[in-house]
């Protein structure tokens, strides 16, 4: 009884609540009367949480409770949501800022050591 209600609980959360959140943050933060907004970040903080927690909770539970329907629904839920951070690392990471380089001359310093590349 009680894995039925966590599993339905799970499914409305993850197909409902989740882009409910999503859509509330994609509208807040458009720019209103020319200023720039954030307001939509902790929405869509909210939702990157509970998308990938929900789906890793109806996982556990339908798997423990041996329900392979679910538990299928919820796997690819979460292969899904780790496909989704998966991409947003490799998109930070594409764009880091470089380091900012070394000397390229010698910086003589006071007492006679220098910083010279390469030496």
């Amino acid at each position: 009884m009680w894995s039925s209600l966590v599993l339905a609980l799970c499914a409305v959360g993850l197909l409902l609540v989740v882009p409910l959140l999503v859509l509330q943050g994609f509208l807040a933060s458009f720019p209103v009367f020319g200023t720039s907004s954030h307001a939509g970040d902790g929405y869509l903080t909210w939702a990157a949480w509970l998308g990938a927690g929900l789906p890793l909770v109806g996982v556990v539970v339908a798997a423990t409770t041996r329900r392979r329907g679910w538990t299928w629904f919820f796997g690819i839920c979460v292969a899904l949501a780790v496909a989704v951070a998966g991409l947003n690392w490799a998109d930070h990471v594409r764009h880091a800022p470089p380091e900012p380089p070394g000397p390229r001359h010698c910086v003589e310093r006071s007492g006679g050591g220098t910083d010279c590349p390469g030496g």
